[in-house]
């Protein structure tokens, strides 16, 4: 099967969840088939072919119109790091009518569905479009357009849970304080993200220790963190696993649509090392992952110190809650077989 992946963004050196998660879709479509992949900007793995001949400003480039041209694809999946806006659905719908092959469009973050989705369902749309949001699906469904849900996932060779003695290891390897509570929060600093709930961390107990690992930093916020206490790793950390590893819990604050996908990476990668996990009820996380078995829910941030104190006092059994995310079976039960009926519908009569 020849597969076209197109993004505006693709980098074996990603910094968030969404970047995350195409790299390893790139992976496993390289493992799957004939791989093509387009984009604006980065760089993807070696041994994938890749073309920049996409605008991250205009629909079309001349360099897809090239490819379109002279290239055939039996699918195309587009991921718009717009997410679900009009223009991004726009830009699966020309995909699919530039390259003659059927297309779906996925979108990890909540979007407001509104008049220009409209617009655009009335001209041309995608033939899927996949989303953990179901909101936003049933949303699109009302306009016409087939969707399907599809959630991230997780390493399972990386994400694993580890002993004390290699915890311990990993936090004199890193320069983190060994005999203090690690609350890990990993993604972008930035304000939508709600960071300033751990700047009230010395209410927790007095020997909580925050650490936060970023992607894209707001500057003002980085330096308010840095002096409340808080360590801050701000640079690319390729062994990323390893800071859930060496922490005590994972604290997940944000409640912002905006501020991370809908179900979010970081908080699948803390389970997946076995770490007490307490969230906000963001995005699809409630429906995807039950309270209990070291995995909270808070509502208001007067919990969290009862919270966390909970957690120190119990054994966490949250990678059982998670084994099923793992990449190869996201991609395998809820990609692979729409990728292939998609596909095979279209043999010898162009896009369905």
């Amino acid at each position: 099967m020849r597969i076209l992946l197109a993004s505006e963004e693709l980098t074996n050196r990603p910094r968030e969840g969404s970047l995350v998660f195409l790299m390893h879709l790139g992976r496993f479509l390289h493992e799957e088939g004939e791989l093509t992949a387009l984009h604006a900007v980065g760089e993807v793995d070696p041994y994938i072919r890749s073309h920049k001949a996409l605008s991250s400003k205009t629909m079309i480039s001349r360099k897809l119109l090239r490819i379109a041209r002279k290239e055939r694809f039996d699918a195309v999946i587009y991921v718009p790091r717009s997410g679900l806006t009009a223009f991004g659905l726009a830009r699966g719908a020309l995909l699919r009518f530039l390259l003659k092959a059927p297309t779906i469009v996925i979108g990890l973050q909540a979007r407001e569905i509104g008049g220009l989705h409209r617009i655009v369902s009335f001209l041309a749309t995608p033939d899927l479009v996949m989303t953990p949001v179901e909101d936003v699906r049933e949303k699109l469904e009302g306009l016409g357009i087939n969707t399907a849900p599809i959630v991230p996932g997780y390493d399972k060779r990386l994400f694993r849970p580890v002993s004390p003695d290699v915890k311990a290891k990993l936090r004199a390897r890193h320069n983190l304080p060994l005999e203090r509570c690690i609350v890990l929060h990993v993604g972008h600093i930035r304000e939508s993200r709600n960071l300033e709930v751990f700047l009230r961390y010395r209410d927790w107990g007095p020997d909580i220790q925050p650490v936060i690992k970023a992607g894209e930093i707001d500057p003002s916020w980085a330096r308010r963190l840095r002096m409340a206490g808080i360590i801050v790793i701000d640079e690319y950390f390729p062994e990323v696993h390893e800071l859930y590893q060496a922490a005590d819990c994972y604290l997940f604050p944000v409640n912002s649509p905006l501020g991370a996908v809908s179900f979010p990476l970081s908080v699948i990668e803390a389970c997946a090392c076995n770490l007490p996990v307490l969230t906000t009820r963001f995005g699809a996380l409630p429906e995807a992952i039950r309270e209990g078995g070291g995995f909270h829910y808070y509502d208001r941030i007067s919990e969290i110190a009862g919270k966390i104190a909970e957690m120190r006092g119990s054994k966490p059994a949250t990678a059982a809650k998670v084994e099923s995310f793992a990449w190869e079976t996201i991609f395998n039960t809820q990609l692979l077989p729409h990728l292939q009926a998609l596909a095979k519908a279209s043999k010898g009569e162009g896009a369905p």
